[in-house]
C-alpha cells in the first residue's frame, strides 16, 4: 500500500526520470498517444482521410491491406516507436539549448516532423499510402503540433531536476555575464560622460 501511495505520488508530481533515453522515449509515447487520439477523433468526425496506422503500415504493406486489424497495429506499433524516438532526440535538444520557451520549441519540433516524416516521406516514395485532401494535411499540421506541444511538456514534467542541471546552469552563467557586462558597460559610458562634463571653480 505504501509502495502503491509513493508511485501515485511521483506520477502526480513528477520531476523522478534521471535516465535521459527512458525520460525522452516515454514523453515521446505521451505524446504520440494523444497525437493518435486526436487523428482518431478528426477521423471518427470525417476532417481526414486516413490515420497514422494506415500511413505507417504502408512502409511495408500495399495500403488496401492496412485496413486490417493486424496489419493496422502494426503500423500503429511503428508510429508509437518513431514518436518515442523524436521524444529522446528532444531531450537531447533541450540539453544544448536549453529548456526555456520549452513548448515553443516542442511546437517547432513538431512541424519539422510534419515536413520531414509526413509530407517529405510521401514525396520520395516512403509510403505507399498517400493522402490527397487539403483538410487531410491540415489535420496533420494539428496533429504534430500536438505531438510536439505534448512530449515537450511531457519532458518537463518527468524530467528530474538533474538532467538539465548543467545545461540551465550553462544558460543562467551566460545571462549573469550578459547583465554583468551591460551594467559595466553602462558604468564605463557614465564615467566618460561625467569627464566630458565641465568642472565647477571654487
Amino acid at each position: 500500500m505504501r509502495k502503491k501511495n509513493n508511485a501515485s505520488s511521483r506520477l502526480k508530481h513528477g520531476k523522478f526520470m534521471k535516465d535521459s533515453m527512458v525520460l525522452g522515449s516515454v514523453a515521446g509515447l505521451i505524446g504520440t498517444s494523444l497525437m493518435v487520439l486526436s487523428n482518431q477523433m478528426i477521423y471518427n468526425k470525417k476532417k481526414t482521410e486516413i490515420r497514422y496506422g494506415n500511413i505507417a503500415g504502408s512502409i511495408f504493406m500495399k495500403p488496401h491491406k492496412t485496413k486490417k486489424p493486424k496489419n493496422f497495429l502494426l503500423g500503429q506499433i511503428f508510429h508509437f516507436a518513431n514518436g518515442s524516438a523524436i521524444g529522446v532526440l528532444l531531450v537531447e535538444l533541450y540539453k544544448k539549448y536549453g529548456t526555456d520557451y520549452s513548448l515553443l520549441k516542442g511546437a517547432m519540433v513538431g512541424m519539422a516532423t510534419w515536413e520531414i516524416l509526413y509530407t517529405g516521406g510521401q514525396r520520395i516514395g516512403i509510403y505507399s499510402s498517400a493522402p490527397h485532401l487539403t483538410k487531410t494535411g491540415y489535420s496533420a499540421i494539428w496533429n504534430n503540433l500536438v505531438y510536439g506541444i505534448s512530449t515537450s511538456y511531457a519532458i518537463r514534467w518527468l524530467a528530474h531536476p538533474s538532467v538539465f542541471a548543467e545545461t540551465n546552469k550553462a544558460y543562467n552563467q551566460a545571462s549573469l555575464n550578459r547583465v554583468n557586462n551591460m551594467e559595466n558597460k553602462l558604468i564605463i559610458e557614465e564615467n566618460i560622460q561625467s569627464d566630458k562634463q565641465p568642472k565647477m571653480l571654487h
